[in-house]
């Protein structure tokens, strides 16, 4: 609907997302983690299809300036991230299942994807943005190759080179962010050698947090 729109069909395809919407946010809490990922990145989905739309601001379009899917955001946001955003195995630097490490690494990337998108949209509004201390600790997009693997033995192949590239732990997005030990050259070095395999995201991720905290 959202690609074939047609102008005359502009307010229905609004209400339909809106009724989407809704329908998520009335959903059973207690779903499997995968299930309220993928929940999580519809709502996402919707909220930006909303916000972009090109009658965002006619009087007779659903609004896409309502606070409560901010608020509704936020709250499936922390319903996704509150099992935890890293495989157990990830604590400790042991490669973990394929399936289980799709769900973690998908996470990371939607957080990371929602945070970028309010700051868009906060930016837009009117509204404050603020540093998401909460993201401290959350470890960065892995490699392009890993991620794009297609299979579980180019999958496992490639992690236990992931391994071995980081045996002093994988780079959290804070470290990204302005501190005593920014311009030192041990943060450097494993900033270095994560840009040297990241994907396009990351890279995103990396040019927003140096505008803001310089290099």
């Amino acid at each position: 609907m959202w690609l074939g729109k047609r102008p005359e069909y502009e307010i229905f395809i609004l209400g339909t997302i809106r009724d989407e919407m809704k329908k998520i946010e009335n959903q059973d809490v207690f779903r499997s983690d995968f299930d309220i990922l993928c929940s999580f990145q519809a709502y996402l989905l919707y909220f930006m299809a909303l916000h972009f739309f090109p009658m965002a601001d006619s009087t007779e379009a659903v609004s896409p300036h309502d606070p409560q899917i901010q608020i509704k955001m936020q709250e499936i946001a922390f319903r996704t991230a509150q099992p935890g955003l890293l495989c157990k195995e990830e604590q400790y630097s042991t490669r973990p299942a394929w399936e289980s490490w799709i769900v973690a690494s998908s996470k990371r990337r939607t957080l990371f994807a929602m945070y970028l998108f309010t700051s868009v949209y906060n930016s837009q509004v009117g509204l404050p943005n603020f540093i998401a201390e909460e993201l401290r600790g959350v470890i960065v997009p892995e490699s392009k190759i890993l991620w794009e693997a297609r299979g579980r033995g180019n999958w496992e192949k490639e992690y236990n080179l992931h391994l071995s590239r980081w045996p002093d732990g994988m780079l959290e997005i804070s470290e990204l962010w302005k501190s005593a030990e920014t311009s030192t050259d041990a943060r450097r070095e494993r900033i270095e050698r994560w840009l040297q395999y990241t994907d396009e995201f990351g890279f995103m991720l990396f040019s927003t947090c140096a505008h803001i905290h310089g290099c």
